[in-house]
């Protein structure tokens, strides 16, 4: 049976045939080397997503000169000395069945985050929305330059063996900030109207079609809107469309959002509706004559195929998704639905590229694919995991992986631990798909599950295992301070159930992102919610897209948020807390919810010792973490179990 007919189908871009419809678009990695030179992190991970079964890959945006870097770890191809690497990663995709396009990019005045102190350049002097850095006008003289670094990159490109070429003019990057009347307040034939701010960016195509002739593949990448006041617009963007079809694109990729000023909508969490962009490219697709990428939140292969059949789009790009999975492509064509790894459009992977590199909370392996992987365990052993939340359920995966006769015990009726409150809140539901996935991989390979079981010595020792893995999680944080005892004091255990809490006037106190979207969930209600945080902001510890539509929630219910207020003591049904006017007293409330984080329960931990070969202690058992720590801490069993 053919599953997904429409994705499944082949496809051509100019010259380049694809086996199918599943494009992976350009995401960073951060694993490139401080001088730019591709890594073999970065040619295990391409290769891994080729393996998958995408009909095309797009690298990660890759520089075209020194002064558009966008960070220490940009992938460059400025000068012939990358050309070897892009060799490397080009061969290593080809030989694993798949097709990939190099983007090509300069960040003008967006720098994401470096060590360097080189200037920025932009079209105009004007910062952008998260820099003080102003940045220097081009010259026509460098205008023109970067129209040629820009042919020598795509050049070097073609050399290296990539099948096609993407020019980067989205996401408020040097081309878009061309485009942008935000952005470009020039006043000679660079700048004005559309057709000025066009100007630049048909050069460039220009300049890269002139080097690389008629008939290799070279498309532009655009921002629909920039979902900010003044900013382009769907009606613009069309335009831009018309021009650059003239000019020779043979596709376009349509994104929407800028990296500084409205990342949230580059890309769209768990609180946005699914292909939220899919409109976008479609309107474009009804004004050009060729074919259209649409990207954003598409994470399911009947979504996709469904798109596709409407005629609303050519391609269809599915970038978090193969993060999460590589293989989705395959597993969907093959009907292997409830095997794939379901994003959870969390966005903790873009908070990892901030901090470090590539990181995704449902697949530990992410940036990791060039190690080696599970090594079955000589002599089976027993394996008794005592608490079935992620961190639990992942390392029962790989011990059944490693070899092992594994059983989980969870003393609750269900598995998942704390996130089977955290799925609770508005917009978190998709929580629960992974905690299933786990659920069903678990079973599959023979792993045995025993629910509504409390762990105690007892069970240990008629279960006689060779290895305890303690994932008994964390309990909320309560502290003590004066007048404890006169208030009663609910917990995010008690107040995220299926059914609604009572009373009208609610207090929450501790405003990370726990306390935020519990006062989420309570106003969802209908309640009177009150947020006090001692820092100056709240949901500090969220990823930055998720944080802007849990304030916009907040703000629409009208939820009362305290900063800088702290709680010093409790008294009789109220809570005394202390701001920079002083110390006062919050009254009059239903219910008092603390959410000031959680302390680690390694329960029967001291018991077992030198009663078992091995304990293990993983997850919020040992430190209070994420999803995306927990995930990893049962994953990196497998070098202590084989």
């Amino acid at each position: 049976m053919d599953f997904f007919p429409f994705l499944g189908s082949s496809f051509r871009i100019g010259s380049l045939t694809l086996k199918n419809r599943i494009v992976m678009p350009p995401m960073g990695t951060r694993c490139a080397d401080e001088g730019g030179f591709i890594t073999d992190r970065q040619i295990a991970y391409y290769a891994e997503r080729a393996r998958g079964g995408a009909g095309l890959i797009i690298t990660e945006h890759v520089g075209i000169a020194e002064s558009g870097r966008a960070h220490d770890n940009m992938v460059m191809l400025s000068s012939d000395e990358f050309i070897p690497g892009f060799r490397n990663l080009i061969s290593a995709v080809h030989e694993a069945g798949g097709k990939i396009a190099v983007q090509l990019n300069h960040c003008g005045r967006q720098r994401i985050v470096s060590t360097r102190d080189d200037p920025l350049v932009a079209p105009s002097a004007i910062p952008s929305l998260e820099s003080s850095r102003i940045p220097s006008a081009l010259s026509r003289e460098e205008i023109s330059g970067l129209a040629g670094a820009w042919a020598e990159a795509a050049a070097r490109a073609r050399t290296s063996g990539a099948d096609g070429v993407e020019i980067h003019m989205a996401h408020g990057y040097l081309l878009n900030q061309f485009l942008s009347p935000l952005s470009n307040r020039r006043e000679d034939s660079y700048g004005g109207s559309l057709e000025g701010r066009l100007k630049f960016p048909l050069e460039v195509l220009r300049a890269v079609r002139q080097r690389l002739g008629p008939d290799f593949p070279v498309w532009c990448r655009l921002t629909a809107r920039e979902f900010l006041e003044g900013g382009i617009e769907l009606e613009a963007t069309k335009k831009i469309a018309l021009a650059l079809e003239k000019g020779g694109a043979p596709a376009l990729h349509i994104s929407a959002g800028l990296a500084h000023g409205s990342i949230h909508m580059v890309h769209p969490c768990y609180y946005a509706q699914d292909g939220p962009y899919v409109s976008m490219a479609e309107a474009i697709k009804s004004v050009v004559k060729i074919p259209v990428i649409a990207v954003g939140k598409i994470k399911e292969a009947a979504l996709a195929d469904r798109i596709l059949q409407e005629n609303r789009c050519d391609l269809v790009a599915m970038g978090r998704a193969l993060i999460a999975d590589p293989y989705l492509p395959q597993k969907s064509f093959a009907g292997r639905w409830e095997d794939i790894v379901p994003c959870i459009s969390c966005n903790r992977c873009s908070k990892a590229l901030r901090e470090s590199s590539l990181k995704c909370s449902v697949n530990p392996r992410v940036g990791r694919e060039n190690e080696a992987g599970f090594k079955v365990a000589p002599r089976p052993k027993k394996v008794l995991i005592i608490g079935g939340g992620v961190a639990g359920v992942t390392a029962a995966e790989t011990g059944l992986k490693c070899g092992h006769r594994v059983t989980v015990v969870e003393k609750k009726q269900a598995l998942g631990g704390q996130v089977t409150r955290g799925m609770i809140p508005p917009g978190k539901a998709i929580l629960g798909d992974f905690v299933k996935y786990l659920e069903r991989q678990v079973r599959k390979a023979g792993g045995e599950i025993q629910l509504g079981t409390e762990a105690d010595s007892k069970l240990v020792r008629e279960r006689s295992p060779d290895i305890v893995v303690i994932a008994t999680g964390a309990r909320p944080f309560i502290p003590d301070l004066p007048g404890r005892e006169k208030v009663k004091l609910l917990t995010f255990e008690d107040v995220l159930q299926p059914e609604p809490l009572g009373g009208r006037r609610i207090l929450v106190l501790g405003g990370g992102s726990v306390g935020a979207e519990m006062a989420d969930y309570l106003a969802s209600q209908g309640k009177e919610v009150t947020l006090v945080e001692m820092r100056e902001e709240i949901a500090y510890d969220s990823v930055a897209h998720l944080k802007h539509y849990l304030l916009e929630r907040l703000g629409n219910q009208k939820v009362e948020i305290l900063t800088r207020t702290k709680v010093v003591a409790f008294d009789t049904g109220s809570v005394i807390v202390e701001d920079p006017k002083g110390r006062r007293k919050l009254s009059g409330y239903d219910h008092l919810i603390i959410a000031m984080g959680s302390k680690s329960s390694p329960m029967l931990d001291s018991g077992l010792r030198g009663k078992v070969e091995k304990i293990l202690i993983i997850g919020d058992a040992r430190i209070p973490a994420e999803i995306i720590d927990a995930v990893q801490a049962g994953y990196d069993l497998h070098s202590q179990m084989a």
